[in-house]
């Protein structure tokens, strides 16, 4: 009889003790991503290609809606490109021609300078000659006065002096001309230095149109790139919610896709048991579905906040009569990987954790 008291004796103590090195709850339920398929786009669907509950990988198609308005904007970005490219074009060409024009003017400028110096040495040796001329013609009118000279030679040496003259006005004249070239020259290039720098101008003002056409172009082919909605994550599709001939509109949920391969589980501890739970202790899941096999995970972390802070109207204790309720805390556990084919772990289901608090 001594001994059975004993026996029983250590087995309160061992469950006890068991009791005491671990927390459970069954007011848990396993979780995973599920990323919404949602269009960008406003259109009317053309065709469907995954069904409820198919497997899917990132990136596959599920829907095409119709693109014939988005094609008709990509293919007017285009148009829009070109003509900005061509006049992108059109003033490089401007702008070269001003360099040409400018180093003809300056070429020109230049050689009337040239010119001009010939000419300023032409009057010169007109007004020598004309010097010349008059001193002549007033010893001629002298002689001829005396009676020293005939009436011919003083014709004669006042037809070299009229002659002289007339070179000297002529060769004022070109110099004048020359000047005047000149000016005109130097009135080109300072044109043509303007429209070098309006020609800069039309380039870049050209080339902000180019970049211009080309986001617009980007714009219209990313929106026709959103016709085809594609899957954004691995995974199985449920809630499938959209037919063919079905307009849809932008944020309109089409279906989802839940990841069937990372799960975890939210166990919601009451707070009087969150002494002794922390990160990366051991846990048993027990999954109600499957009552003949026990998954094993651990503890990742605790919410900052009890499950009531997030409750579309939080308890507000500060209004009406005060009633002290228990809170409840989640706690993420994460599950090591199921590689069981027999025992599909699905978002949703409940199960019983026990965290083993064992220090």
């Amino acid at each position: 009889m001594k001994t059975i008291y004993t026996l029983v004796l250590v087995c309160l103590s061992s469950l006890l003790m068991v009791n005491c090195s671990s927390e459970g709850t069954d007011n848990a339920q396993l979780e995973t991503d599920i990323s919404p398929v949602i269009p960008k786009v406003n259109a009317s669907v053309v065709d469907i290609r995954v069904a409820d509950n198919q497997l899917v990988k990132k990136g596959d198609t599920l829907v095409i809606l119709d693109d014939a308005t988005y094609k008709i904007a990509v293919e007017q970005a285009e148009i829009s490109l070109l003509q900005a490219t061509q006049n992108l074009k059109v003033a490089g060409i401007n702008k070269t021609s001003s360099h040409v024009d400018i180093s003809n003017a300056t070429a020109n400028s230049k050689a009337v300078s040239a010119n001009l110096a010939s000419a300023n040495a032409a009057i010169e040796s007109a007004q020598a000659r004309l010097a010349v001329a008059v001193k002549n013609y007033e010893r001629y009118e002298r002689l001829l006065k005396n009676n020293s000279a005939t009436q011919q030679q003083f014709d004669q040496v006042n037809a070299d002096k009229v002659e002289a003259e007339a070179r000297v006005q002529a060769a004022i004249g070109q110099r004048d001309a020359l000047l005047k070239q000149i000016d005109a020259s130097k009135y080109q290039i300072a044109n043509t230095r303007n429209q070098l720098s309006s020609n800069n101008e039309n380039i870049s003002f050209a080339g902000l149109a180019v970049k211009q056409a080309q986001a617009t172009l980007d714009a219209a082919n990313l929106q026709l790139s959103y016709c085809t909605v594609v899957s954004p994550a691995d995974g199985i599709v449920s809630k499938k919610n959209v037919q063919v001939g079905q307009v849809v509109s932008i944020g309109q949920a089409l279906m989802a896709i839940a990841n069937n391969k990372k799960i975890w589980v939210v166990a919601n501890f009451k707070e009087t048991q969150l002494e002794n739970i922390r990160p990366g202790q051991d846990v048993e899941v027990d999954v109600d579905a499957y009552p003949d096999t026990t998954f094993t995970g651990k503890v990742e972390s605790l919410s900052q906040a009890t499950g009531a802070r997030f409750s579309f109207l939080p308890a507000d204790n500060a209004t009406g009569n005060f009633v002290k309720v228990t809170q409840r805390v989640p706690v993420k556990i994460t599950m090591s990987e199921n590689k069981s084919t027999r025992y599909p772990l699905r978002a949703g289901m409940s199960v019983y954790v026990n965290v083993s608090t064992k220090e």
